[in-house]
């Protein structure tokens, strides 16, 4: 999520109000103690709080995130939607002259630094390569760019090996939220997933 943001312009907007505020801060200290306050003083003071705003920072990007997407929703407009969760996963799909439907569960972890998403069947596993977030230059609609690896449960004859495969998903908000579009995998075959919660 943090791609559909400025990293550097948070970067350097933090390190500009900090900067402002440390250097505001010593000048009051420094005022009310009626002497000038030593360099040592002001370096210390400004590193303790530098690492306080780091571990500020970590946490907000991994926790506290969620909270303000939960109470300001124009965010899910603005930035992207929090997918974050458990979700039902139908898979069409068509290759070597045989087609089929799956159903499975996808677990969707998120936070500002990075997106995955793990997908279980009965017959086989999925884990991310990629997981990018975007919007649709036209629309503004999000968009889910996902590459990942899926390794067959040696269940059956026909399991074969890991192979890779890649979609373009786009999300669906609403009552009833989905993520859909195509697929194809480095096995020739191709298909369908629409995901629902």
């Amino acid at each position: 999520m943090i791609r559909m943001l400025s990293l550097r312009r948070i970067v350097t907007m933090t390190a500009v109000v900090y900067a402002v505020l440390v250097g505001a801060l010593s000048m009051v200290i420094s005022q009310l103690g009626g002497e000038a306050w030593e360099l040592r003083k002001l370096v210390r003071f400004a590193l303790s709080g530098a690492a306080v705003l780091e571990i500020v920072l970590m946490v907000g990007m991994y926790f506290g995130w969620k909270w303000v997407w939960r109470h300001v929703p124009a965010l899910n407009r603005w930035v992207y939607p929090n997918i974050e969760g458990e979700w039902n996963i139908t898979i069409h799909w068509q290759g070597e002259g045989k087609k089929d439907v799956v159903n499975a569960k996808a677990v969707i972890r998120q936070d500002l630094l990075r997106m995955s998403m793990e997908v279980r069947s009965d017959k086989s596993d999925s884990e991310t390569l990629i997981a990018e977030p975007r919007r649709n230059q036209e629309s503004g609609a999000p968009l889910l760019y996902y590459v990942y690896t899926v390794t067959p449960k040696l269940t059956d004859d026909e399991a074969g090996e890991p192979y890779n495969g890649a979609a373009i998903l786009r999300f669906f908000g609403g009552k009833q939220e989905e993520l859909s579009g195509n697929y194809w995998t480095s096995r020739q075959t191709r298909g369908h997933f629409r995901l629902s919660r």
